[in-house]
């Protein structure tokens, strides 16, 4: 009894302790925010290529995992077998990235071309406009004495234009410079996060072994069993919602670009392809593709830009309404209706980002509040048979 009750006391000693080290970490956390803060900057800064690996390896291993399985699926010859990881991955990274250069050598010409078109056309404006007001003989007008009576500097008001537009242009070649260091700095992090994302996906079944180790043998085993179970649930949950993700945006990019050319509207790959890649983003991103693409259209005929916008305005209801919950929801086990909430709750607590994963993070949620809910039926029904 006596060594119990040393035992008791030492536990409760080092409760109150840790409890009031937590609250002496909070006081001085809360009272250093500033300090705080940037020491979390600076740590996420370093961590930031690793974390880009992390999700580069989560979104690739969807597809490799895809190619590995039906590559020399009928084959024993172990020099093929041990081919199939690095070639699956290969191909799998060389998937994705050709999809993204696929969409940026149809879309960016075409965007270049209609930017130089609508400045050339602005321009022409002005200028026709500038020479009507200076020949135009406002006594014919209603109004027109009080018109000719204006002493205004249509010239100097094109000039003033003119200029302002020049201002712009070389404020934005003056920008280049940040721009292109902010690009060089992504492009580093995303060249590092790609080498971390190969290293995890060429040995993801050596590196679970060894968290699963130090899960084991750290923590305790009630702990660890929860932990490991919901790392699978997440893991297997953001998988299908990369998968689901992809299909729904392969149907929108396909509905658009069919639905334009039976509008006969111009650009219907470009548009259609820009769309589609814009739609991985939850329910805002075939707005960005609409804009751009309305964008496109303008330059060629406002008023098929304007029937675009209708078309894409129509199609985005029937994918936000059905094609989103049913594809992406089903492929996850949320109800459509929980689809919608969670984008409309994680749009609101993180714009983009936030409803890009409100979804996966939200069934998560879903599928372990259901276990748990029919794990304590059970026990209540076990109970129940008992007494």
């Amino acid at each position: 009894m006596f060594w119990e009750d040393k035992a008791k006391q030492r536990t409760a000693a080092r409760w109150v302790v840790s409890v009031f080290t937590a609250c002496v970490l909070i006081y001085l956390g809360v009272g250093n925010l500033t300090v705080v803060t940037g020491a979390v900057s600076w740590a996420m800064g370093l961590v930031q290529p690793l974390l880009l690996g992390a999700a580069m390896a989560l979104v690739l291993n969807v597809p490799m995992a895809a190619i590995e399985g039906r590559l020399f699926a009928k084959t024993a010859d172990p020099k093929k077998q041990a081919l199939r990881r690095p070639l699956a991955m290969v191909l799998a990274i060389l998937f994705v990235v050709g999809i993204f250069a696929g969409v940026v050598l149809l879309v960016v010409p075409a965007l270049a071309e209609a930017v130089i078109t609508l400045a050339a056309g602005v321009v022409e404006a002005v200028n026709l406009i500038t020479a009507w007001l200076n020949t135009a003989d406002f006594s014919q007008m209603p109004y027109g004495n009080w018109l000719s009576s204006l002493s205004v500097d249509w010239d100097g008001i094109k000039d003033n234009l003119l200029a302002t537009v020049s201002g712009g242009v070389t404020a934005l070649m003056g920008s280049t410079v940040s721009v292109v260091g902010t690009v060089t700095g992504g492009l580093i992090n995303f060249i590092m996060g790609l080498v971390f994302a190969i290293y995890i996906l060429l040995g993801k079944e050596k590196l679970k072994a060894q968290l699963c180790r130090l899960i084991d043998a750290w923590l305790p085993a009630r702990v660890g069993g929860i932990i490991t179970h919901v790392a699978a649930v997440a893991s297997g949950i953001f998988q299908k919602f990369i998968a689901g993700q992809t299909i729904e945006a392969v149907i929108l990019g396909s509905l658009c670009a069919l639905g334009m050319v039976l509008l006969r509207l111009p650009y219907a790959p470009m548009i259609g392809a820009l769309v589609g890649v814009t739609a991985l983003l939850p329910i805002v991103g075939a707005w960005i593709g609409m804009i751009v693409g309305a964008f496109m259209i303008l330059t060629v005929n406002p008023l098929q830009a304007v029937i675009f916008v209708v078309y894409l305005l129509i199609l985005q209801q029937v994918e936000g309404n059905l094609i989103y919950p049913k594809v992406v929801g089903s492929s996850v086990g949320l109800p459509a209706m929980w689809v919608l909430a969670a984008v409309t709750v994680g749009s609101g607590f993180g714009g983009i980002a936030g409803m890009l994963l409100a979804v996966p993070v939200a069934s998560v949620v879903y599928t372990l509040v259901r276990e748990a809910t029919a794990a304590r039926e059970r026990r209540k029904a076990a109970t129940a048979e008992e007494e």
